[in-house]
């Protein structure tokens, strides 16, 4: 048995012999490890810093969202505007920031407008106070323009504070009109047998379906839709140019139309038609239609 060696003996390093010689053995170099304690901790430090925001904000919104959802106050209410006696051609101009927008037809002589309004708040009190800034104006201009528009004299959403107005309108059947419609978030339907020789209408977010009456008198027109759908449909007997076209998004035509193909294109995510519809003489006005993502569509009524 050996004997223990005290602690402060030296021992001599094991020796290896090699071609006939003895050497001493390296030792195997030391890892420095603290390097990536430093690195893990500065990510640590950096997911804390980008998450951490995010989880509060996100907690945050679904806190004032219920509060807002549980503060909500709604009204409803008409306003009518009485036509010329006479008048069978009327320019009619829609403005509408945030909410839904309905034609449809109604009594002869006037035109009636049954609108919703929406606003939410922190509280009951605070919505009330947002609900009455939202001012419903119908109204006729100078040259006769009939103008329809919802006003929000405090804006429509900032912190806690939401509103939008449903419009649903309702038009004489024996008067052609000039619709003009600036719409932002909220849809767009003109319903059967509103008669319309020209429309020019633009939504930011929403879908438009036109369903309505083209005059023979129909004048080149535009409908455009940022982000939703965008659905036509046309009368059998209709002669008039197609030019759609979408950012993202297909464009279908109705295979029941009477159709000539002037171009037709297909790339990844977009698509075109341009063609005529129908047959007539002398040069056919223009509808063109555009989203810039959603499917258009081209339909018979």
């Amino acid at each position: 048995m050996e004997p223990e060696r005290p602690d402060s003996e030296w021992v001599e390093p094991e020796k290896k012999k090699k071609n006939d010689e003895y050497y001493l053995e390296p030792e195997p170099p030391r890892r420095r490890r603290w390097p990536w304690f430093v690195l893990g901790g500065c990510l640590l430090v950096c997911c804390a810093c980008l998450i951490l925001p995010l989880v509060l904000f996100g907690a945050g919104s679904v806190v004032v969202s219920t509060i807002v959802e549980s503060s909500e106050v709604t009204e409803l209410s008409t306003t009518q505007l009485a036509l010329e006696p006479d008048a069978t051609d009327v320019t009619f101009r829609i403005e509408n920031e945030v909410g839904d927008i309905m034609i449809t037809t109604g009594a002869a002589g006037e035109i009636a407008v049954e609108y919703r309004k929406v606003a939410r708040g922190i509280s009951q009190g605070q919505a009330r106070s947002y609900l009455d800034d939202i001012n419903v104006r119908l109204e006729e201009r100078s040259g006769g323009t009939i103008a329809l528009t919802t006003e929000r004299l405090g804006g429509t959403l900032s912190f806690g504070r939401a509103s939008e107005v449903d419009l649903t309108i309702s038009v004489p059947d024996d008067v052609v009109f000039d619709l003009v419609v600036n719409g932002g978030v909220g849809s767009l339907r003109v319903e059967r047998g509103v008669r319309v020789g020209h429309i020019d209408a633009q939504l930011n977010v929403g879908d438009i379906v036109f369903n309505g009456a083209l005059d023979e008198s129909l004048s080149d027109s535009r409908m455009k839709v940022d982000v939703g759908a965008l659905r036509l449909y046309v009368p059998g007997d209709l002669y008039a140019q197609i030019d759609a076209e979408t950012g993202v998004g297909n464009v279908t035509m109705d295979a029941t139309l009477d159709t000539t193909v002037r171009e037709e294109r297909r790339d990844a995510t977009r698509q075109a038609w341009r063609g005529t519809v129908g047959s007539g003489s002398g040069t056919a006005p223009v509808i063109e239609l555009r989203t810039s993502v959603g499917d258009i569509t081209v339909g018979a009524s």
